[in-house]
């Protein structure tokens, strides 16, 4: 189920936060219409797979009171507990995810030849997995309050804002707030007014441009001319962050709807001036969870220089192959680990350290993040690797078959790439879509603060309403992230 689907806009949304405010006011009852909702959520995509997942979340949930700080077991049984449960996890995210992969992308060029059966990608695992290993560590560390039964460690894992393509909330973000929360007017219209910005990002310029970007990627990337190549990748490189951030200002719009607060995932990353300050503002919930979970227990920078540039090669390699089980994935983490190693390198040794002007520290950061999305979009790395030749003219291409630039290019996707690019890149005033209602009440006289709140609310229903538009009118368009 989509949140840009009619039956998610229509029926589901307006059904569950309904029977969610008729229930009494206590964090149990709302919580159990939650849980349901959310299983109700995630089964309409996975009707199987929603029985495994909550056997699986119920095991997690036995775990975790074993190796929690207040548990009888001995701190060595715990440590063995808890690397089997993770182990037991990350075995299942790669029989779902990487299996076929590793037969075909790996074992086959080695003349080892294995049948295994077709194994279908199930829906948000690879975010699914990041969550329940979170769960499992912030137990045994005691980073959060422990959940008062297994309803509470299934709602965590369910919760169905965040479920499908995150952003990714670690257990010790949301323990508290699912054992007590509070609910207001504020909260509510506030949820409402970030839920239709994310909406409006992903129907009103995601999708478009995305028609663009697709129709490019479509053809052989040695018929792609250089002013499509380059056309093509700008515009992905536009829906990529409308699409994900969109999704992500709906998630964070839709908790806050239920009383829950969710970490920010994007500050507008494309404004930065290095690789390191890109990965600060994108995705900033995968690249916290990497470095809490993965870079630090890997010993982060504490050790020495070479074993720092190793877990950043590693980290990021990772995180390309928890992207896409494919060579171009891993092309693409190794590429980011590359250029983090270097501005590390630079930024600890004066001899390498280059006075830039700020415009060209940023348009250097988006070409190397431009390039970076050709490896993430395109089919293959072969077809990355051709791409790129194209762009930066080492490669001529035979553009015969390449229909006119009207057919690609319409006058409604152009004036959508100049918009999306102008919210993009422009420096404008800091300013957040999740600001409080209630801040603009204080701050300013009541009769103020009740217009504030007013226009507010019909910005909101303002952009429903053109987001609906476009969705009637459209084709259908996936997010992004569900892939992963």
């Amino acid at each position: 189920m989509l949140f840009t689907s009619p039956l998610f806009l229509f029926v589901f949304l307006p059904a569950f936060i309904a029977a969610y405010y008729l229930v009494p006011p206590s964090s149990h009852a709302r919580n159990y219409v939650a849980l349901a909702g959310s299983v109700l959520f995630f089964a309409w995509g996975e009707p199987v797979f929603v029985f495994a997942l909550m056997a699986f979340t119920y095991i997690d949930y036995k775990v975790s009171l074993a190796v929690a700080p207040g548990s009888t077991i001995t701190p060595k049984h715990k440590k063995a507990i808890l690397a089997a449960a993770i182990v037991f996890d990350v075995a299942a995210l790669i029989v779902s995810k990487y299996l076929n992969f590793i037969v075909a992308g790996v074992l086959a060029p080695l003349h080892i030849r294995l049948e295994v059966p077709s194994i279908p990608l199930l829906l948000g695992i690879s975010f699914i997995t990041f969550h329940r290993i979170s769960y499992l560590v912030d137990s045994y560390k005691g980073r959060a309050v422990p959940p008062r039964n297994f309803f509470d460690c299934a709602l965590y894992i369910f919760l169905f804002p965040q479920l499908i393509a995150g952003p990714i909330i670690r257990y010790h973000d949301i323990g508290n707030q699912i054992h007590q929360r509070t609910h207001t007017p504020d909260g509510f219209l506030t949820g409402f007014f970030r839920f239709s910005i994310g909406l409006a990002k992903k129907l009103l310029i995601a999708d478009p441009v995305g028609h663009v970007a697709d129709k490019i990627f479509g053809f052989p990337a040695g018929e792609v001319s250089f002013i499509y190549a380059w056309g093509g990748i700008i515009a992905y490189t536009l829906q990529i962050y409308f699409d994900f951030s969109g999704y992500s200002d709906m998630a964070i719009g839709l908790g806050r709807m239920m009383g829950f607060r969710f970490p920010e995932n994007f500050n507008r990353p494309y404004i930065s001036q290095s690789v390191t300050e890109f990965w600060r503002r994108w995705h900033i919930s995968l690249s916290n969870w990497m470095r809490l979970y993965l870079y630090i227990p890997l010993g982060g920078n504490r050790i020495s220089s070479a074993r720092t540039y190793l877990n950043l090669w590693i980290v990021f390699l990772i995180s390309g192959a928890w992207h896409g089980a494919a060579w171009n994935f891993i092309a693409w983490g190794a590429y980011y680990g590359f250029f983090l190693c270097i501005e590390r390198a630079a930024s600890l040794n004066a001899a390498f350290r280059i006075a830039l002007p700020r415009a060209l520290r940023h348009i250097l950061t988006m070409l190397i993040v431009i390039v970076g999305w050709v490896f993430f979009r395109s089919k293959s790395l072969d077809y990355a690797v051709t791409y790129l030749g194209v762009m930066f003219g080492f490669v001529t291409p035979s553009t015969g078959n390449l229909p006119p630039w009207g057919f690609v290019f319409g006058n409604r996707e152009l004036a959508t790439i100049v918009v999306a690019s102008i919210l993009s890149f422009a420096v404008l005033p800091a300013w957040s879509p999740g600001r409080s209602l209630q801040a603009a009440w204080t701050e300013t006289t009541a009769a103020q603060g009740i217009r504030t709140m007013g226009l507010q609310f019909v910005t909101s229903l303002l952009l429903v309403l053109l987001s609906v538009s476009a969705m009637v009118s459209s084709d259908y368009a996936p997010f992004l992230y569900f892939r992963f």
